[in-house]
């Protein structure tokens, strides 16, 4: 029988998501937990592949059981057999064909930003502490020009970057409060590092040190321009929403 799950995680105990021989994952953690309450391997398929030290309030997971559990003691049993930098959120019996990661429609991406001159500890981990100023109108410009479809070629490392690099982004926006700004992304899919890579032009475009016009240059994708600009550290990122339809949870 075939489950899903939402998890939420920490990712800094971890190797990023996927299983990796010697190093601690999230889903060989799952992996793990999983088959010790079934007996035999379980293999698990997550909906996006964070990477080293990012985040998740709402990744997908799917896999099958032999045994028909009730959900309750389902979530019961892998709160006991999980770290506590990984919460179940909620699981669901989904149908034979549902796949984590080829079902998602969309996938969502939150990256916050602390810019209060102090920052309480126990946040810290989990945001990119900048300067204040998130203000400038040629913000809500770049990711208006985010929007639609791009070739995010140079937001991508070249060893990493496949063939086809074009991606659709639906949406894209901040967040604002009085200490904090994030940014949200949603897209069809994405590129390894390419959220961080925007996130770190957002805030150069934010500190005044580049132009909205190179911003829009570098989606030409191979064709643009994109060097030396950096990367916003993982701290910051979390995979934050996975879109289906039909949902698993319905």
């Amino acid at each position: 029988m075939r489950y899903a799950l939402e998890i939420a995680y920490d990712g800094r105990p971890f190797n990023g998501w996927q299983k990796q021989p010697g190093r601690k994952t999230v889903q060989g953690t799952l992996e793990e937990a999983l088959s010790r309450l079934e007996g035999t391997d379980v293999h698990v398929t997550g909906a996006g592949r964070t990477d080293a030290g990012v985040h998740a309030r709402g990744q997908v997971a799917s896999f099958d059981l032999s045994k028909s559990w009730e959900i309750e003691r389902l979530l019961r049993a892998l709160e006991n057999n999980l770290p506590p930098e990984i919460g179940v959120i909620r699981a669901a019996k989904a149908s034979e064909n549902f796949h984590a990661r080829h079902s998602a429609i969309w996938r969502e991406y939150a990256y916050f930003l602390w810019t209060a001159s102090h920052c309480y500890p126990q946040v810290r981990p989990f945001v990119w502490r900048v300067r204040p100023g998130w203000d400038s109108p040629d913000l809500v410009l770049a990711c208006k020009a985010l929007e639609g479809e791009h070739d995010f070629a140079l937001f991508c490392p070249q060893s990493e970057c496949p063939p086809n690099s074009v991606r659709r982004v639906l949406r894209a926006g901040f967040v604002r409060r009085r200490d904090w700004i994030a940014f949200r992304i949603r897209a069809t899919g994405f590129l390894f590092h390419m959220v961080r890579n925007i996130v770190q032009d957002l805030r150069s475009i934010a500190e005044g040190k580049l132009s909205l016009d190179a911003f829009r240059l570098s989606l030409k994708g191979r064709g643009g321009q994109r060097s030396n600009r950096g990367m916003a550290p993982a701290s910051g990122l979390f995979l934050w929403k996975i879109g289906y339809s039909p949902s698993p949870w319905e």
